[in-house]
Parts: C-alpha cells; sequence; structure tokens
C-alpha cells in the first residue's frame, strides 16, 4: 500500500481565496506561502485551542458600534486569557491595543 503525504502551507496574507477564514491555504504558487509539516498544523491547532473564542464582552450583551473614524468594532472578551480587546466587524480581526486606539480616534 502506498503513503499518501499531505503538504499544507501557510500564507502570510489574507488575500488567497482559498484561504479565507484560515491560515492555512493549499496553493504552493500564492506569494510569500510556505510548506508546512503536519506536526506544524496540527501545533497551530492546539495553540489556537488553548487561547479559547472571543466573545462578546458583558456577559455576550455588547453589540456592535461604529467609531468616529467610521468602523464597527465589538468589544470582546476571551475567558481563558482574561484579555479583552476590540473585534473589526468588517475584517473579522482582533485589533491590537494601537489599532484599536486609531479605529476609536482615542490620541
Amino acid at each position: 500500500m502506498a503513503k499518501v503525504y499531505y503538504q499544507y502551507f501557510q500564507c502570510t496574507f489574507m488575500a488567497v481565496s482559498s484561504m479565507k477564514g484560515s491560515n492555512v491555504c493549499k496553493d504552493a504558487t500564492a506569494p510569500t506561502c510556505k510548506v508546512l509539516s503536519v506536526a506544524d498544523v496540527l501545533e497551530e491547532r492546539k495553540i489556537r485551542a488553548e487561547q479559547g473564542a472571543w466573545t462578546p464582552a458583558c456577559g455576550g450583551t455588547e453589540t456592535p458600534f461604529l467609531t468616529r473614524t467610521g468602523r464597527r468594532l465589538l468589544y470582546c472578551y476571551q475567558a481563558t486569557t482574561g484579555k479583552h480587546a476590540y473585534l473589526d466587524c468588517e475584517t473579522d480581526l482582533i485589533l491590537s491595543d494601537d489599532e484599536a486606539s486609531s479605529a476609536l480616534a482615542v490620541y
């Protein structure tokens, strides 16, 4: 019986349509992609699972709001780490503190 090996590729940008919603793609021709071993993929999944999910803050009652700069943000909480952060509803990315300050126009 022949052995089957799978190759995984990690891209450093989210513009590749095949990787929407994931940081693993199967397109080795995409710019800035690198081959990941199965062990690397499993390690990434483990790290993401340990961090836990982000949920809306205030016990899940927080709602998205429009900032002065025109961005829709949602204040979130991560129970496993105890961290709070803003989720950009347009890009579906958690913002760093500096990005959140810029988006909120707090200087």
